[in-house]
């Protein structure tokens, strides 16, 4: 059996797994040295304790084991039952035996004399056996008292985030994830990807938008990468209700962070784009799809919904574009901004953002626009030109229902996205 620290242990839980653990040679040896200064040992325990003491030593386990139970019958002070549950543990750690070690564990903390930091070390014990065997309340309470004397430790919280999980407790869960992220945070180390992820999961379970809004935007903060995109942008169109705009200006988000994935993906923006009037979007998407090796020819052939989509926007492509330098002359001597707003849309469509962020200008001067929609639409074309700051500056403007989907933006603007993360090694299976 591998035995794994309390670091370790807590890194395990917020995984969602526990591995198998104990307290470590180290631990057992500052148990032995606590029950040394000042001992109350009954007479019948000193007579019986050497033998036990001796076959511990030689790692004579098997005497040692043979020798427990007389040296606990004759156990009656408090200091007696500390030694010798000392002297149980270090059978249990010298054998392998998990449900020893716990044992000793629990008969280590009931005497009250186990120091304050050897406390945290056997009540994390306790919580590790209790969850593995399902104990939930019982974990709960041991990692409560590890709390307690350990405050703030980042892995601490996030092991009691992981029981609050189990537990169903969402809001507890997600409060011990927040302190976790901060006091790791206040470490000056970076927080692990795996606590967003979790934090991402028990949002989206526990079936709270905000939370998933919130985790979502942390996590592409901390970790931009394409697979990270996809799953916090995901995420939120799978439990925020969008308007086909607004899920239109995600999708375009996704494209641009290549975290659009498979078949399915594609044609959802290629039949979204084409439905709000960008023929030479729709078609681009596909062809993107199709060059990216994520939408194969063999797909198009075979696929009747994607051949729809490109046989119907290809030949709209070549009067849409010739019609543009028209509509922006009338755009522009419009009364209002509105018709500003379409060419713009409409050239950020084709890829032209220099135009479309003109067009996008001449919109909110005119006004009679909705400008959080201009301003959404304006940071997306400057960030997908490359203007960072620009774009943020733009998007930090936008309130309402489009407020979330900027602030995404606003992240892709000044983080950009990295490619996805290569598949982890299979991971060797846990010693039994």
């Amino acid at each position: 059996m591998k035995f794994a620290s309390t670091t370790a242990l807590a890194t395990a839980l917020a995984l969602g797994a526990v591995a198998a653990m104990g307290v470590t040679p180290a631990v057992a040896k500052k148990a032995d040295a606590a029950a040394a200064p000042k001992a109350n040992y009954s007479d019948g325990f000193r007579k019986t304790a050497p033998a036990l003491q001796e076959a511990i030593t030689k790692k004579d386990y098997a005497a040692a084991k043979a020798a427990l139970p007389a040296a606990q019958a004759a156990a009656t002070t408090d200091d007696d039952k500390y030694a010798v549950a000392t002297m149980q543990l270090q059978i249990a750690q010298g054998t392998n035996d998990s449900a020893g070690v716990s044992a000793a564990a629990d008969a280590m903390l009931a005497t009250g004399k186990a120091p304050a930091p050897l406390q945290i070390e056997l009540y994390t014990v306790q919580a590790q056996n209790a969850f593995n065997n399902g104990k939930l309340d019982a974990a709960d309470r041991a990692f409560t008292q590890v709390n307690t004397l350990k405050p703030n430790d980042p892995e601490v919280l996030i092991s009691l985030a992981a029981v609050k999980s189990r537990e169903n407790q969402s809001p507890a869960a997600l409060q011990y994830v927040d302190q976790a992220i901060q006091a790791k945070k206040a470490t000056g180390q970076p927080v692990d990807e795996d606590w967003y992820r979790r934090a991402l999961s028990i949002a989206y379970d526990g079936k709270q938008p905000a939370g998933v809004i919130k985790y979502g935007q942390q996590l592409v903060d901390a970790y931009p990468r394409a697979d990270i995109w996809r799953i916090a942008l995901q995420t939120y169109r799978d439990t925020t209700t969008l308007d086909p705009q607004v899920d239109l200006d995600a999708l375009r988000l996704m494209r641009a962070t290549k975290s659009l994935a498979g078949e399915r993906d594609y044609y959802e923006y290629a039949n979204t784009a084409l439905n709000k009037g960008f023929p030479g979007e729709a078609k681009a998407v596909i062809d993107q799809g199709m060059s990216s090796n994520m939408v194969d020819n063999k797909a198009l052939a075979t696929s009747k919904a994607l051949a729809e989509i490109k046989a119907v926007a290809g030949p709209k492509i070549a009067a849409d574009k010739a019609d543009l330098p028209v509509s922006e002359k009338k755009a522009r001597a419009a009364a209002d901004g509105k018709q500003a707003l379409l060419i713009g849309d409409a050239y950020m469509g084709y890829g032209q953002y220099a135009q479309a962020v003109e067009l996008y200008k001449i919109a909110l001067q005119k006004g009679g626009v909705d400008a959080n929609l201009v301003n959404l639409h304006m940071g997306e074309s400057l960030a997908q030109s490359g203007q960072g700051p620009a774009a943020a500056t733009a998007l930090a403007t936008v309130t309402g229902p489009n407020q979330v989907l900027a602030q995404y933006w606003a992240i892709f603007a000044t983080k950009g996205s990295a490619p996805a993360a290569a598949p982890a090694a299979p991971a060797a299976p846990a010693a039994q």
